[in-house]
């Protein structure tokens, strides 16, 4: 069996400052972590190889300057790593509709697999499109929003979450899940295969591939469906007044301040 991770990474939102006043987004702290759904996924998979046994892939979500995210995936025990350069690098804006169609190439070019998973939303956009389109790419089934996931003969069994309830679905193998941020606890990478990864040293290491993404696409596929256009920030909240009195004097000044603020 062979499962393919796809993995994003994000800015840490410890380091990250939003002011309002200026209309401006402040990073004290330059640094990433992997998406926190996306690593939910990454469990998921290590757990069915765990159970049952299974190949490890991991693939990056979008065009990454490093390849710290695909490091990481390989010292928690992925058997395989594989990043894209060239001109996937050089585009201003890599949106989910150019990843799909990557993606859908390195599954390929990989001879297939049984089963792909990623996290359901981003952190810092909130979009949830990549799983489902990818699914659509490939034509395989697909679950969206698990909160847990195995694999059990040739289905992919999920748990979801709906209506404050829990529902038990099934999709044949091959097929796409996405996974829920906080949906599992992930484990920590291993401190010797993380050392390797880094020192370039070992097995783990030899497992980290690049891929030109000139040969997987054509130019004409990366060319991004979305524009990037700036930030906007929506006004600066006006601080209340507090009233102090009889109940009757503080209903008269509200009453005064609601009638004042129509007026305007």
């Amino acid at each position: 069996m062979r499962i393919i991770v796809i993995l994003g990474r994000v800015l840490d939102p410890r380091g990250i400052v939003v002011n309002r006043r200026r209309g401006r987004i402040f990073i004290n702290r330059e640094e990433y972590i992997i998406n926190p759904a996306d690593r939910c996924a990454l469990e998921a998979a290590l757990r069915i190889k765990d159970a049952a046994g299974a190949e490890v892939v991991a693939l990056p979500r979008g065009p990454l300057p490093d390849d710290d995210v695909l490091r990481q995936a390989l010292a928690t025990g992925a058997d395989r790593a594989v990043y894209f350069v060239g001109q996937v690098a050089n585009l201003p804006y890599a949106d989910d509709a150019v990843m799909t169609r990557v993606l859908a190439a390195a599954v390929e070019r990989l001879g297939g697999a049984d089963l792909v998973l990623t996290g359901s939303t981003t952190l810092d956009t909130g979009q949830g499109q990549l799983g489902p389109r990818l699914a659509e790419a490939l034509g395989w089934p697909q679950i969206v929003g698990a909160w847990d996931v195995e694999a059990v003969d040739g289905k992919a069994r999920a748990i979801l979450l709906r209506d404050d309830d829990y529902l038990a679905v099934e999709a044949d193998l091959p097929a796409v899940v996405t996974v829920l941020p906080g949906a599992l606890k992930p484990r920590y990478p291993d401190g010797v295969r993380l050392i390797n990864v880094y020192k370039g040293v070992g097995e783990v290491a030899a497992a980290l591939e690049e891929w030109d993404v000139s040969d997987l696409v054509d130019e004409a596929a990366l060319q991004p469906l979305l524009e990037k256009r700036g930030q906007d920030f929506p006004p600066e909240r006006e601080r209340g007044v507090r009233l102090e009195g009889l109940p009757a004097e503080m209903a008269q000044a509200l009453a005064d301040a609601l009638r004042q603020r129509v007026c305007r």
